[in-house]
């Protein structure tokens, strides 16, 4: 066993093992941040899984998709700017899926 000093906080500790490179204290420390940062990323994780469900959930069916461009486009409504903006964005969905 040995004396050696901690190069987190320069404290002396006993190295009685070769893969000993910290000192308990220190140790410790960095596992109480492991877990505190595994817990920030468990949550994260979960609203992520909670974003994409709600993501999906808002997708609309291809058959469905067509029905609406059918009843927006712009031939049906005298070419409007509305009908226009509202089946270009239809057909951006359409294309997205492709």
């Amino acid at each position: 066993m040995s004396l050696a000093t901690c190069p987190e906080c320069g404290d002396r500790f006993h190295k009685d093992q070769p893969w000993k490179t910290i000192c308990t204290a220190c140790w410790k420390e960095s596992k109480r941040a492991e877990h505190a940062e595994l817990l920030e990323l468990r949550e994260e994780v979960a609203e992520l899984r909670l974003a994409i469900a709600e993501m999906k959930a808002a997708v609309i069916e291809p058959d469905m998709l067509a029905r609406l461009i059918r009843l927006c486009h712009p031939d049906k409504h005298g070419n409007s700017e509305v009908a226009n903006t509202a089946t270009q964005w239809l057909l951006a969905q359409r294309t997205a899926r492709a």
